[in-house]
């Protein structure tokens, strides 16, 4: 049974190669790696956990908006699955496993989440995922953003 944990600085050339084979921005793996690199850095601000077995199946890279408040908002910056292991449930239980972790992370310096936000392309299958998964909703379009129209959806907590 696959585990979720924080990523760690072991983690992150694998993080950096699945990045890669997963989107289209980063030129090459020295581009993947400084960007992987830079966020992992920026703890705790910016949290990656890792889905692994045996090897990395994925990650997902969170961050904290808006400064260090009682209410947090967080984003979903990212979440890939290597595409040998994708369309198997990996990515719905690493964003719900991770997402639990940094509830336990919050509650211990007595903060919670007001609100996630995520974005996504137009025609991404990943729009249906996050309204299941996350109880995300659509609130804004932003025209052409990156290669196409992109999606911002936001899930409130009371």
């Amino acid at each position: 049974m696959p585990t979720v944990k924080p990523a760690n600085k072991k983690n992150l050339k694998k993080i950096a190669h699945i990045n890669l084979s997963c989107f289209h921005g980063s030129a090459n793996l020295k581009e993947s790696l400084k960007w992987v690199f830079c966020n992992f850095r920026a703890f705790p601000r910016f949290q990656y956990f890792v889905i692994k077995e045996k090897n990395i199946l994925g990650y997902i890279l969170w961050y904290f908006k808006g400064g260090w408040r009682k209410e947090s908002i967080l984003e979903l910056e990212q979440v890939a699955i290597d595409p040998k292991y994708q369309d198997k449930g990996f990515g719905t239980r690493l964003i719900k496993e991770s997402l639990k972790q940094l509830n336990i992370f919050l509650k211990k310096d007595s903060r919670r989440i007001k609100a996630l936000i995520v974005t996504t392309g137009s025609t991404q299958k990943a729009q249906k995922i996050y309204e299941k998964v996350l109880g995300a909703r659509p609130e804004a379009r932003i025209k052409k953003l990156f290669r196409e129209d992109e999606i911002i959806l936001i899930k409130r907590f009371k």
